[in-house]
């Protein structure tokens, strides 16, 4: 019987000091400061040296991950579309019929940033009237298109190019 009292002492110990190992955790992520976009800009500061830094001010259509997915009836054109994008210097992603309930005429660009200039360039590749919607959820790797039956071709006139509205600071 004392042996068993004894274990159960020893866990006990053991659950209480795990249980405060947890709450000065818990307190510490919960106090931390958060990053905030409502601040304003910032300068990003690189923890490299000023000869590692490589500076972008556009971002090119190499730049950005595009997954495709079909709202339409028409069977291929999500893959059609994508090697389309690919052809036209976007890297490819995930290509997959829209999830349930997300539909469209045409072509609509999907991004869970807001102002998010990888989307506005996937959106100007479409065409003019290609509207970007932002959404909380997440489709797949990159910026997501969704296309429907009546989507046709790419601009053959759209940019290849955006200018960021701020310099993106990467350590090579």
């Amino acid at each position: 019987m004392t042996r068993r009292r004894l274990t159960t002492g020893v866990t006990l110990v053991v659950l209480v000091l795990v249980l405060c190992g947890m709450a000065v955790w818990g307190y510490h992520a919960a106090t931390a400061p958060l990053a905030s976009s409502s601040a304003g800009p910032t300068t990003p500061t690189p923890t490299c040296n000023s000869q590692d830094q490589k500076v972008s001010r556009y971002i090119r259509r190499s730049d950005v991950t595009v997954s495709v997915y079909n709202s339409g009836k028409r069977s291929g054109s999500a893959q059609q579309t994508a090697d389309l994008l690919e052809h036209a210097g976007f890297r490819p992603g995930e290509v997959k019929n829209a999830p349930d309930g997300v539909k469209t005429d045409r072509a609509a660009v999907y991004s869970t940033k807001t102002d998010d200039p990888a989307a506005a360039l996937v959106a100007l590749a479409l065409g003019k009237q290609t509207q970007v919607v932002h959404s909380d959820q997440e489709f797949g790797p990159g910026v997501a298109v969704v296309i429907g039956d009546k989507f046709k071709r790419l601009d053959p006139n759209a940019p290849k190019r955006l200018k960021l509205p701020q310099p993106k600071v990467e350590c090579q």
